[in-house]
């Protein structure tokens, strides 16, 4: 995997010489793109620009000392840029923990052709006025531009979320970060309008102007399509002269940070994930780019819209066809037809609609488990083609999904168990950015069930699934380098790897930071660290049992602060049930360090015995019960002689004359 993503900035880092003079990003005027409420990101823009949300510009036109810096800056961590309605600017700078790493995808090829200043500010924004003067005074033989895009792999972080408080240096203007980099080979030309070339007729255009003088700002190429057209779908490597950066993945900053997600979990049996369009307001998606819908008369289609959908789709739009299979499948807006949802994912997942491609196996998946088709091997086969497709296309989603296919047993399962497959998927769908992917695998990889245990390579996998947001694999991975079992003990990553988790929400992630830090385990002891992430796991509102108990005794012991009893106490009373009530009734009792209180020691050992069921606190309660009501100290002692078998509760019975066994 590293030597995947060192491959890639080299890509990144060296254009090709074919390239024709970019176009810098950073004076480049356009105009606005509200694609989202200013109120979702992380600073307002400048000048009265709205805020731009989600989008996947094309980078075609950059300079190449700009994707010398992307390459270097995704090298280093997460790529931050700050992107309004005139520039986009790499952030150097700045910066956001966490990692990138390679998958391929099947190769796409394509050729969109750009014919007015709209499409070429929703396409290609960083050259778009430059482009559109260019086309403007070609006249009517070369009024367009054509780009042929070949990808062939995707770089790809599990970071899905991120605020400004995630970033760090100087950051002044931050408002995206790259989620993802499509790599491939792209050639590019003035064309006529209406005139459709191949994508080898646009790369041979290219290659003839490169030896004219009439090669210009509007003609580049990087890759060589012969290369592109040799990668595979499973390289765990970019492709040697196929690596350019084609498109960006912009994800805007959070104004603060997001609530702790809640587990990955799969979706409602029913539900299939819609295709999204990143295209500007008043844009849509037609084929591969995003144009005005005055321009586009077939495009992707209201997933919602199962009228839109049924005209978009035969009008020849692969996706609205996949969209229109699901409202056959669910039949909510149409008859119930699964016959003709089967048809409409086949067409779109032969067309590369990933999405359709999983659609399909499902429901195959289905149908053998409820036996409307036989479980042959062919019916088998089938459900193992559309999921490897669904995969191979680049849907870490999908990815994730199928693996479980392949772990099923009993009645639920309807392919034969392949745990070496399942990791295959789960693998590649970790490499395409997706964290509950990397969490799954990496999982197996430590409990040795599923797959064979390798405790180190899990832990390159957890840290992903970790900067991906998933707050459990991050104490998972901390713990591993905290205790040195499996991999090299590292107490500086642990504590990365426990405030990460913490950060995510996680408490015992705060209490295991604060404990590295109190102990001093592997990092410079630091008691106000401590205190200070013990804290922070045991929130007023809220609970952390292992960090409050943390808390409290570094109250109880006068740790590095001031001691104080009541404080302790408070909040051993806090989680009662870890001991805390046990150990906040021993203080009430003895007064030890507080005015002694009898009656709150007696009220909080019955509680951590009746409640939780604690052994100490029970034997503490019955004597201190009797000295009340030795009537229902017998009851007390001949339930817990009938319940635990305990010697001394049915001596105490027996002495308070109760029935023996």
């Amino acid at each position: 995997m590293k030597r995947a993503f060192d491959m890639c900035v080299v890509g990144l880092s060296f254009a090709a010489t074919a390239c024709g003079p970019g176009l810098d990003p950073e004076v480049v005027v356009h105009p606005p793109r509200p694609t989202a409420s200013p109120a979702t990101s992380a600073s307002a823009s400048s000048g009265g620009c709205p805020a731009i949300g989600h989008t996947e510009p094309l980078i075609v036109d950059w300079l190449t000392t700009r994707r010398s810096d992307l390459g270097l800056a995704m090298k280093e961590g997460v790529a931050v840029v700050s992107y309004d309605c005139t520039t986009l600017k790499l952030l150097a700078q700045c910066k956001l923990a966490g990692s990138y790493s390679f998958a391929g995808v099947t190769r796409r090829e394509s050729v969109i052709q750009l014919t007015n200043p709209a499409e070429m500010q929703a396409n290609a924004p960083f050259g778009a006025v430059a482009l559109s003067t260019a086309i403007e005074g070609a006249g009517a033989s070369a009024n367009a531009i054509d780009v042929a895009l070949v990808p062939t792999g995707k770089m790809a972080t599990t970071v899905t979320s991120v605020s400004s408080q995630d970033l760090s240096g100087s950051c002044d203007g931050a408002t995206h970060f790259v989620r993802s980099a499509v790599l491939g080979a792209f050639a590019m030309t003035p064309g006529g309008r209406g005139v459709a070339r191949s994508v080898d007729q646009v790369f041979a255009a290219v290659g003839a102007a490169a030896a004219s003088s009439s090669q210009g700002g509007t003609t580049s190429k990087e890759g060589e399509l012969e290369a592109c057209r040799a990668a595979r779908p499973d390289a765990q490597a970019p492709t040697e002269r196929c690596h350019a950066p084609l498109r960006l993945e912009l994800v805007p900053l959070l104004a603060k940070k997001a609530a702790p997600a809640e587990p990955a979990a799969k979706q409602a049996e029913e539900e299939l994930p819609a295709i999204s369009s990143s295209c500007p307001a008043g844009t849509v998606l037609s084929g591969a780019k995003c144009s005005p819908p005055s321009f586009a008369p077939t495009h992707l289609c209201d997933p919602a819209d199962s009228r839109a959908c049924a005209a978009q789709c035969g009008k020849g739009d692969v996706g609205s066809c996949y969209h229109l299979g699901i409202h056959y499948l669910s039949g909510k807006d149409l008859p119930r037809d699964d016959a003709r949802a089967a048809e409409l994912f086949e067409k779109a997942c032969s067309a590369g609609v990933a999405q359709a491609c999983y659609a399909r196996g499902k429901q195959q998946l289905r149908d053998i488990l409820s036996a409307k088709v036989p479980p042959d091997a062919a019916g088998r086969a089938k459900v193992r083609e559309f999921a490897d497709k669904a995969c191979e296309l680049g849907d870490g989603w999908a990815c994730w999904s199928a693996a479980e296919w392949y772990l099923r047993e009993g009645p639920q399962a309807a392919i034969p168990k392949d745990a070496t497959r399942a990791v295959a998927l789960l693998r590649r769908g970790c490499d395409l950015g997706y964290g509950p992917s990397c969490s799954s695998l990496g999982n197996m990889l430590v409990e040795g069930k599923l797959a064979a245990k390798d405790v180190a390579v899990a832990v390159g996998v957890l840290q992903r699934a970790c900067e991906g947001g998933q707050a459990e694999d991050c104490v998972e991975l901390g713990d591993i380098l905290r205790k040195g079992q499996g991999a090299p003990k590292d107490g500086v990553k642990a504590i990365a790897a426990y405030r990460r988790g913490c950060t995510l929400g996680d408490m015992r992630a705060c209490n295991a930071a604060g404990s590295v830090y109190g102990e001093g385990d592997g990092v410079p002891r630091d008691v106000a660290k401590a205190y200070a992430f013990f804290e922070k796991g045991c929130p007023e509102k809220g609970f952390g049992a292992e960090a409050c108990m943390s808390l409290a005794a570094m109250y109880e012991k006068g740790t590095g602060i001031p001691k104080d009893m009541a404080r302790a106490a408070a909040l051993y009373e806090k989680v009662c049930g870890t001991g805390g009530c046990l150990r906040a009734a021993e203080i009430w009792q003895r007064g030890d360090g507080v005015p002694a209180d009898p009656a709150r020691a007696f009220s909080l050992y019955e509680k951590a015995c009746m409640q939780w069921r604690e052994k100490k606190a029970c034997d503490a309660f019955g004597p201190l019960l009797e000295t009340k009501d030795k009537e229902r100290a017998r009851a007390f002692y001949t339930e817990q002689c009938t319940r635990t078998q305990d010697k001394a509760a049915c001596a105490s019975q027996k002495r308070l004359g109760g029935a023996t066994k």
